[in-house]
């Protein structure tokens, strides 16, 4: 999941640009938004169950229509929150405020000191352009639920969660060897991919093949591989 980070302060448009850059997302993919309503608060709709709910200490409380969900948490954990959309299968989150995180950002306005900068009062086009510069987040659901849609229905998934503390370019060699190590088995695809939490790394690996058998055949030359330590790694 794509994090795009919009900063600036009050009044300077950091709304209206979310609105015209949300629906040129979708269409590259599910898109989601969260904002930093900062000191003001956010007041609960009075007399409202969902509210009640909530009220009473309910970690969360949902109300369902026809057209919408709405959805009270009592989480207020910016990354946390990432992570429940990252969950959700999103692949572009939009987070509006926030300035003090360090997230690579586009600004809009004047924000003196802001760091890690992309993109200045950029147009929407600009930032399509620069996607590839915003960091990725990724969890153990969401790299699933990647994995699934990339799969043809009837064929089989299978994906392995291992700690590890192999560093980013080296995951990015072993999924090179392994692709040659799985060469002679047909229609088989393999993607790499780690997330990290605090004082740990895991190492996720999808697979999506023909059949179980053959999903099987796969995860085992890719253990193999991975049991060996890899050139010019040292733990």
């Amino acid at each position: 999941m794509k994090v795009i980070h919009i900063a600036g302060f009050s009044n300077t448009g950091k709304t209206t640009f979310i609105r015209e850059l949300v629906p040129e997302l979708e269409k590259r993919g599910l898109t989601g938004v969260v904002k930093h309503i900062g000191h003001h608060g956010h007041s609960l709709p009075e007399g409202k169950d969902t509210t009640f709910f909530h009220e009473a200490g309910a970690a969360a409380s949902a109300g369902i229509d026809a057209q919408k969900s709405v959805l009270i948490l009592k989480e207020t954990d910016l990354e946390r929150i990432l992570e429940l959309l990252c969950d959700a299968g999103v692949q572009y989150a939009v987070v509006e405020g926030f300035k003090e995180k360090p997230y690579p950002k586009v600004v809009i306005g004047d924000v003196p000191g802001a760091t890690h900068v992309i993109l200045t009062n950029p147009s929407v086009e600009e930032v399509l352009s620069h996607l590839g510069e915003f960091p990725d987040m990724v969890t153990r659901e969401g790299f699933f639920r990647e994995i699934e849609a990339g799969c043809d229905p009837g064929r089989a998934i299978q994906v392995s969660a291992i700690p590890t503390t192999i560093p980013g370019d080296q995951i990015t060699r072993l999924e090179r060897e392994s692709g040659t190590l799985v060469r002679d088995l047909h229609e088989v695809s393999i993607r790499f991919a780690s997330t990290t939490t605090p004082g740990a790394r895991t190492l996720l690996v999808g697979i999506c093949a023909p059949d179980a058998r053959t999903a099987i055949e796969a995860a085992t030359r890719i253990n193999s591989l991975m049991l060996s330590p890899l050139p010019g790694y040292k733990e």
